[in-house]
């Protein structure tokens, strides 16, 4: 692995927890998604610091360049973030749509009580 790529790598895992830490304390970012991106990071710097754990991966799998078994890490384990999102949002479109047909029959109810108060005042003040 050439001296240039583990210094980026170094660079980008310090970046990146700087990041998540400064999102962190601004409250924009769960935990378990901090958490996430934070041991991404610390396997960024890993494989910076030491580059014959990704050539050894890249050997064992028949990959002749470790910067592309790197590349493909990482790609695999972004899939596997984005697909994990995409169930989240997923969810939370049912829960709005769930919430949104409540909030709904919630609010006609109200519209229906108001209707029923305002009809017997009025029926109340014409019999007086």
């Amino acid at each position: 692995m050439s001296t240039a790529l583990r210094i980026l790598l170094l660079l980008g895992a310090v970046a990146m927890l700087l990041f998540v830490v400064r999102s962190i304390r601004k409250s924009r970012i769960q935990m378990k998604d901090a958490l996430v991106w934070m041991m991404i990071a610390v396997l960024i710097a890993i494989f910076g610091i030491f580059p014959s754990i990704p050539v050894w991966i890249a050997w064992a799998i028949g990959i002749e360049s470790a910067a592309n078994m790197v590349f493909l890490i990482f790609i695999a384990i972004l899939l596997i973030c984005i697909f994990s999102l995409a169930l989240r949002v997923s969810m939370l479109e049912d829960k709005i749509t769930t919430l949104t047909g409540e909030v709904a029959i919630r609010t006609q109810k109200d519209d229906n009580i108001e209707k029923d108060l305002s009809k017997k005042i009025t029926e109340d003040h014409e019999d007086e």
